[in-house]
Order: C-alpha cells, then structure tokens, then sequence
C-alpha cells in the first residue's frame, strides 16, 4: 500500500510522462508520412478498416468511432475473429489500419497478406521500424513515444496516449482536407451536448 503523497506523485510522474511524449510528437512523427496518410484516409472511395491487439485494439475502436464523425466510414475488425471469416470484411479499395507497438503480434503479421489480396491497402502505425508488420505494410508512420508510464513498462500507457494523439491530428486534417464543416455535424451529430450546441 502506498501513502496519499506518493499516489498523487506517481500520478504526476504519468502526466508529465503521457504529456512529454504528445508534445514530442511534432519532432518525432515524420511529416511525409503524415501527410501522406491524411490524403490517403481522405480520398478512400472505400471503408476504414482499424484493427489491433489488446490495447490497441481498444484504440482502435476509438480511431474508428471518429473516423465515422469526420465522413470516413470505420469499422473495428477483431484480430481474433478475423481469420474465422471476418477477413470477408475487406474489400477493394478498403483501408486496413493496424495499430502495433512491437510490430509482431501475429494475428497483425498474418492479416496483411490477405488484405493486400482481398484488394485493402494497408496502413501500419508502430514503433518498430524492424518489424514484419512495418516492412510489408502499404503504407506507415513510425511513432517513437519512448518509456511507458508505468513503472513495470507493462502496461500500455504512454505508447497509446501518443496513438490517440496521432490520430486526432490524423482525423482533424481529414476533416479539414474534405471541406467539411458545422452544417456536416448538423445532420450527424444531432444528439447530446455538440447537437444541442449546433441548434443555438
């Protein structure tokens, strides 16, 4: 058990860990790889396919979400179900984005071959320049979000802070890109606080 000090201590350590890592983003993430996912993601005639492992996979239903608030129809594909039938999900001219720290989760490596066949293209974020899933991917941007929070580096912390991150800025420049604007969000997003909001 740890004392009230030491909790908020820790708790600060986080903040300033998570918060050091986003702003570093503007040195680390290249800016051609960037733009060029922007323009993809923006011209797509076909879906957003997001996918990962454990906690990224729980980014990856987030980043889908969003896509879908900003004109880009997203949908998360469960890496376990995947090749169980739900690979029958990607189509021609679909996106397929993989979120993977290491690079090597498996079920990421073996998806790739069977989106580029199914006609997907692919898009990789990870921080593992080495890896299979960075070297076969269509398309990648290499994030560097240095140690997790977490004293242990267990748990994924600091890495996911900077995915969501990476994306906001992804799905705001898409935004932007395609013109769209409040009379958009007027007929999307109707309810709770931003349609109320629309309304006035």
């Amino acid at each position: 058990m740890i004392s009230r000090e030491e909790i908020y201590a820790s708790a600060l350590s986080t903040f300033k860990n998570e918060s050091d890592a986003v702003a570093a983003l503007k040195d680390t993430v290249d800016p051609d790889q960037l733009c060029e996912a922007v323009e993809l993601i923006a011209n797509t005639k076909g879906h957003i396919i997001v996918t990962g492992c454990g906690t990224s996979g729980a980014a990856a239903k987030k980043i889908a979400q969003v896509f879908n608030c900003v004109d880009r129809a997203a949908c998360y594909l469960n890496p376990a179900d995947a090749p169980h039938g739900d690979y029958g999900l990607i189509r021609p001219d679909d996106i397929v984005i993989i979120i993977s720290k290491s690079g090597k989760s498996r079920e990421m490596v073996d998806l790739i071959p069977v989106a580029k066949l199914r006609g997907g293209k692919v898009l990789c974020v990870t921080e593992n320049a080495d890896s299979v899933v960075y070297r076969d991917s269509d398309y990648r941007i290499l994030l560097n979000t240095g140690p997790e929070a977490c004293p242990y580096q267990c748990l994924s912390s600091t890495s996911v802070t900077a995915v969501f991150a990476l994306f906001d800025a992804i799905s705001i420049a898409v935004m932007l890109y395609n013109s769209i604007d409040q009379n958009y969000f007027k007929m999307v997003h109707p309810g709770g606080g931003i349609g109320e909001m629309l309304r006035d």
